[in-house]
């Protein structure tokens, strides 16, 4: 490899018709810098081959930089790093194919086992349990988190983990790497979610509280395969999605049901309804971005804050957890003054459009069972978040896939197994 520049050179090229032979001529004005040695030594090309299974191309470029500074870059590391590892990983042409090859074929020496999980029309999917932490937890898991992340491959696959809580530390049961594409049917998602969970039911996981963040395949799969669990929505998930919603200030609320929430709790005025329910004409959408007023405002800043905290302190209420003065509540009487508290603040505030929000999304009936831990009042749960779940993708990614460019599917799969599972 040598530096370029303009060397004020030129390159001429004669040919004829039906002749072979062609007269080519190179000439330079300034002469050009010697060739610098970018080889990879084969001294270190036997190292790679060595450590290629125990090391990533990361780890082996700094051992080379520890020796002596060689010309060669980190790529021609990383280059035969892959063309020696791809012996180990590389077991079918098609990468999904590859991936679930070497899990079945050696699984066994690290400690995890193919889960047979048939995929819909329109995806791709591959599925494996870590043998050790299943055998030793899965009928000690009392509470269950479900999480996704993306950017873990160059296939485009999401990946989720079921990571069960251990006395304070997560610890990944079983993973699922999910891939659909437009021929894909609505709820092709969900339905594979509920396999890989029922697949963790047999093996015996039965938990006592399920987690998940707001996307609904994971919560409507969690909620299908462990009815009686307690779902609990991610508390950190859900006050940001509150936190977004109230600074959407021109976007309006879906169409709110008065008289439901009247029959529900009584002290709830069946005429409190957003402006765009009380005046057709007033020139604001009932629902959706769309207004033709200017002034209008979803939540002024002011009221943010004392909403997201009323939020926050409904999601913390417990009937185990009695009030400052002792006194204990049901888990009705908690929803109720929940209710009542968010209610006359909002009619206090003038704030229609965020109340009919609020119920809509978080205090109805269908909604305060997601969030609230006092809708279950027998037991507490020592999670609040899938926080476990996410330190595991930080780690995944910050030491482990960071050292890997847009992997394929079967060397994502590898990574994680040989590198990842602790």
């Amino acid at each position: 490899r040598m530096p370029r520049f303009h060397c004020s050179g030129w390159l001429h090229i004669v040919a004829a018709p039906g002749v072979d032979a062609m007269d080519i001529t190179v000439k330079h004005k300034l002469d050009h810098i010697a060739y610098k040695d970018i080889y990879l030594p084969d001294k270190w090309k036997q190292y790679i081959r060595e450590n290629a299974r125990s090391q990533t191309p990361g780890q082996l470029r700094g051992r080379t930089l520890s020796d002596i500074k060689l010309g060669f870059s980190s790529k021609a590391v990383y280059y035969y790093w892959l063309v020696v590892s791809r012996e180990e990983w590389e077991l079918d042409d098609d990468p999904i194919k590859s991936a679930q090859k070497f899990v079945v074929e050696k699984g066994e020496e690290h400690g995890v086992t193919l889960l047979d999980i048939p995929a819909e029309p329109g995806t791709k999917i591959l599925a494996f349990q870590v043998m050790d932490f299943v055998e030793e937890w899965a009928r000690n898991t009392q509470e269950l988190a479900m999480d996704s992340t993306w950017n873990t491959n160059g296939a485009n696959f999401e990946l989720f983990a079921a990571v069960a809580d251990a006395k304070g530390s997560g610890i990944p049961l079983a993973f699922l790497l999910i891939h659909t594409t437009k021929e894909a049917a609505s709820g092709a998602k969900q339905t594979l979610l509920e396999r890989f969970l029922r697949k963790l039911r047999a093996l015996g996981v039965h938990p006592e509280f399920t987690l998940t963040d707001k996307d609904w395949s994971e919560i409507n799969a969690m909620r299908a395969v462990w009815p009686n669990a307690k779902h609990q929505l991610c508390f950190w998930h859900a006050l940001r999605a509150l936190k977004q919603r109230l600074a959407k200030n021109k976007e309006h609320p879906a169409v709110y049901d008065s008289e439901a929430a009247h029959e529900k709790f009584s002290f709830i005025d069946l005429n409190f309804v957003p402006a765009g329910q009380q005046d057709p004409d007033a020139g604001i959408a009932i629902t959706g971005p769309g207004t033709a007023r200017t002034d209008y405002q979803f939540c002024p800043l002011p009221h943010r804050l004392p909403i997201l905290r009323l939020f926050a302190k409904h999601a913390s209420q417990h009937p185990l957890l009695p009030e400052r003065h002792g006194e204990t509540r049901t888990s009705e009487n908690i929803w109720h003054d929940a209710v009542a508290e968010m209610y006359h603040h909002c009619r206090a505030n003038n704030l229609c459009e965020v109340w009919a929000y609020l119920w809509n999304s978080w205090y109805s009936p269908s909604r305060w069972g997601l969030w609230a831990r006092a809708a279950y009042p027998t037991s507490i749960p020592c999670k609040r978040t899938t926080m476990m779940v996410e330190a595991l993708w930080r780690n995944l990614k910050r030491l482990v896939l960071h050292l890997y460019n847009r992997p394929p599917i079967d060397l994502a799969v590898y990574a994680i197994i040989t590198k990842a599972i602790p």
